[in-house]
């Protein structure tokens, strides 16, 4: 129904049956009035537009959703660096890359990150792809190498990950101590 050409400043909408335009977006900020620039525009399987904005100062990124009203749905920050890759996969799941070398996998709908994988290349990350079941991620970079990730059927809910990252910390906090009462023991025993 749509096509989307991004530059720095703007979105163009098209028609893919005649080609006019149906919609120019330009000025792009960010919450605060914040001036950023239009990184990668696709449209998702619902005719959702997904923009990805680059803070100007490049410390954020953040991921733009837009009604077919061309209001914004959703706005959230999802990197503290600028995102040099984008891709929309099947099963309700986007993925980038950032300048940081981080290959990100989140939920189209909430934007919650579901995956991270940090230090994924070596060198920036140019593409990213999902295989038509989005069951595998690609990447390729520019260090000459590409990285498969095989990715689970479901995903945990947010409280099942706090719950292990919870039970990761608790185990943590349990070494910890056990570390300092095994010191404190050792000192009374020495006077």
């Amino acid at each position: 129904k749509w096509l989307v050409a991004a530059t720095d400043s703007e979105l163009r909408v098209l028609s893919t049956t005649n080609a006019e335009l149906v919609r120019r977006i330009d000025d792009p900020r960010i919450s605060g009035g914040e001036r950023a620039v239009f990184r990668f525009a696709r449209f998702g399987q619902t005719n959702t537009l997904y923009t990805v904005l680059n803070t100007r100062a490049r410390n954020g990124a953040y991921i733009v959703v837009w009604s077919t009203e061309w209001v914004r749905s959703a706005m959230r920050r999802v990197s503290s660096s600028p995102i040099t890759t984008f891709a929309l996969g099947p099963r309700g799941l986007l993925a980038f890359a950032t300048a940081s070398l981080h290959v990100v996998v989140c939920d189209a709908k909430t934007l919650r990150v579901l995956l991270r994988v940090p230090a994924a290349h070596s060198f920036a990350i140019t593409a990213l792809a999902f295989d038509r079941d989005g069951k595998h991620l690609v990447s390729a970079s520019a260090d000459q190498t590409c990285q498969v990730y095989v990715l689970p059927d479901v995903w945990p809910t947010p409280l099942q990950t706090a719950v292990a990252v919870g039970r990761d910390y608790a185990q943590v906090i349990a070494i910890v101590l056990v570390l300092v009462l095994a010191v404190v023991l050792a000192l009374v025993l020495r006077r």
